[in-house]
């Protein structure tokens, strides 16, 4: 996978004078199984090159969430909720958000891109073992997304089945 192909549409138009260091990096080869390292690095200098673009955001808390990474993940989760709102024009608090916030209904472009990283969240909290956060976190995701657009009830039932597994293990102590 190249860093250009984290974008559905190039990331600038073709009216755009494109750097040759952002044409180079575009073209980097992306493998978090060779080299992580060098992937964050790569995602990051994208993120510098390319503010306000989500996807070098998201991309980058998948990397962290997969090796592990679960500070860094939820650290860069908050500041692609907090952008997503921005550009959505919502508040960045997703506790007080409800289906009169924004558009949930057809989700696309950046609320497409926060609903999608609520369910990250959500996911993050259980590999982190903070299953009331993740419940907490993916019904919030259930109320805005109820078509579930972005698949948050597959993540909100095995966050249930943990919840229950926890409940009969404390039950036995």
């Amino acid at each position: 996978m190249l860093l250009r192909d984290l974008f559905e549409e190039l990331p600038l138009s073709n009216s755009d004078v494109v750097p040759i260091a952002l044409q180079k990096l575009l073209r980097e080869p992306l493998d978090v199984c060779v080299d992580w390292k060098r992937t964050e690095q790569l995602l990051l200098d994208a993120k510098a090159m390319l503010p306000g673009k989500l996807e070098v955001s998201m991309a980058l808390y998948k990397m962290y969430a997969y090796s592990n990474q679960f500070e860094k993940a939820i650290a860069t989760i908050n500041e692609v909720l907090a952008e997503a709102a921005a550009q959505g024009g919502f508040p960045d608090n997703w506790r007080t958000l409800n289906t009169d916030s924004a558009n949930w209904d057809n989700a696309s472009g950046v609320i497409r891109a926060y609903l999608y990283t609520l369910k990250a969240s959500g996911f993050v909290c259980l590999r982190q073992g903070n299953i009331e956060l993740a419940i907490e976190v993916l019904e919030k995701l259930r109320e805005l997304d109820p078509l579930d657009q972005v698949g948050g009830s597959m993540i909100y039932k095995i966050a249930e089945r943990l919840l229950e597994t926890q409940g009969k293990q404390s039950q036995h102590v």
